[in-house]
């Protein structure tokens, strides 16, 4: 038995391999196909020639060639071109700068703000807005579940924003029936961001062919239909932060149907822009789509490594401690009985401060309408027990440090994240008494 080894590219899951695979083994002369990441594992008899294959695998909108063809496996190079993956990373970077520090635009600024008085309708605007958002946290893999080779079948995407509606749904009644029972602590929200954010991490690296990585629930679904089906049903369980805060409004319903429907006019509200994304990208030729699913790939792996440090953030665990300078920190100043600090509300930052051990302290947050935003508008200091939404103009939170140590405050998405350092020395003031 002969073997042969193809690089192909246009692979992103089960059906493409069960497609290339049947495709190639109507062959008579290939008695077994096996494929991993996006190498071809052939074996056959008698004569195959190289053309037969790139002719196969191009026939169904795969892309192949000479040069990826050999009978051995190390002449092949089956991982993304490190060139590739710096050019994508760079070119996201800059985008980011572009669009946030340039012309001024944060994304977050779309979020609004979900609390008990908003209304049905509203909440089905709140979807609409917050569908912008979504983009920028899934759209990667809302690209990778509605992919489809066939240009003109569009059951992709309306199978996958049909999970999501579902799993929403379902999601926000069991919440609501549950009521005030529900209590999810903090620990354990951690360790549902960090594990959902390994496994995405995982599936960013598969799609980047560095690994070899299924997750057996969607694995199972062979046919390319169910998978975007499940791939929309697992969404639902995405620790996204809009979501988190639907789920907590269903949560104060107290009742399955209020819940429930809640959460489906929220979802539905998403679903236009999102269809509208996975659509448009069918429309793609295969080799315009692989570059496309390689920047979603690059994508998922960078959000997830930020989800990754949000649920470390949410066990109070913080990495960045260790670059921090902490002469860089802002100051309090000593004002009659109080340490006081002041500084304005950032699109998508606080401000790292120093603080007194044992003195009454003022912080005193200046909020912009132009600044405040969804994101931002909740501030939650952990180590203190002190959870604040922020409005426009001057907020003012006291509280006493009892304790030295640095400390992590955040937004309630744990997006934003910053430093409150405490020392157990008041000659730091300047005029202190």
């Amino acid at each position: 038995m002969n073997k042969l080894y193809v690089k192909i590219d246009g692979i992103h899951c089960s059906h493409c391999i069960k497609t290339i695979t049947d495709e190639l083994l109507k062959n008579k002369n290939i008695k077994q196909v096996k494929i991993k990441r996006n190498i071809a594992h052939i074996s056959y008899e008698n004569k195959l020639t190289h053309n037969e294959i790139i002719k196969t695998i191009n026939n169904i909108d795969y892309i192949t060639k000479e040069e990826y063809i050999s009978d051995k496996l190390s002449n092949l190079d089956t991982k993304i071109q490190l060139k590739e993956f710096i050019i994508i990373i760079v070119s996201i970077v800059i985008i980011y700068f572009l669009l946030n520090y340039i012309f001024g635009y944060n994304i977050f600024n779309v979020i609004p703000n979900i609390d008990s008085n908003i209304t049905y309708s509203m909440l089905f605007v709140t979807g609409l807005l917050t569908s912008i958002h979504c983009i920028s946290m899934c759209g990667a893999i809302n690209l990778m579940a509605v992919v489809d080779n066939n240009k003109k079948d569009f059951k992709r995407p309306l199978l996958y924003n049909l999970g999501r509606v579902i799993s929403y749904t379902i999601l926000g009644g069991i919440v609501g029936a549950l009521g005030s029972i529900l209590s999810i602590n903090t620990t354990i929200k951690g360790i549902i961001i960090l594990l959902a954010s390994i496994l995405m991490i995982l599936m960013s690296l598969n799609m980047l062919q560095v690994i070899d990585f299924k997750l057996p629930i969607i694995h199972r679904f062979k046919n390319k239909s169910n998978n975007s089906l499940v791939i929309g049903l697992l969404n639902g369980l995405m620790p996204c932060g809009p979501l988190q805060a639907m789920q907590v409004y269903a949560l104060s319903t107290g009742s399955f149907i209020n819940g429930a429907m809640s959460m489906f006019l929220f979802s539905l509200g998403t679903v236009p822009l999102m269809l509208f994304v996975g659509v448009f990208y069918n429309l793609f030729k295969v080799d315009k789509r692989i570059i496309i699913n390689k920047v979603a790939s690059t994508l998922i792996l960078i959000l997830s490594i930020v989800m990754l440090n949000r649920g470390l953030l949410t066990l109070n665990i913080d990495l960045t401690k260790v670059f921090k300078n902490y002469d860089n920190f802002t100051k309090s100043t000593l004002v009659d009985d109080y340490q006081v600090i002041e500084f304005n509300l950032d699109y998508n930052n606080y401000e790292d401060i120093i603080l007194q051990k044992g003195i009454k302290t003022k912080l005193i947050i200046h909020a912009d309408e132009k600044h405040l935003n969804g994101c931002n508008s909740e501030i939650n200091f952990k180590d203190f027990n002190i959870n604040k939404k922020l409005e426009v103009g001057d907020n003012v939170i006291e509280f006493t440090p009892d304790k030295t140590g640095t400390f992590n405050y955040t937004c309630w998405m744990e997006m934003i994240n910053n430093n409150i350092k405490v020392i157990d020395d008041k000659s730091y003031f300047k005029g202190g008494n």
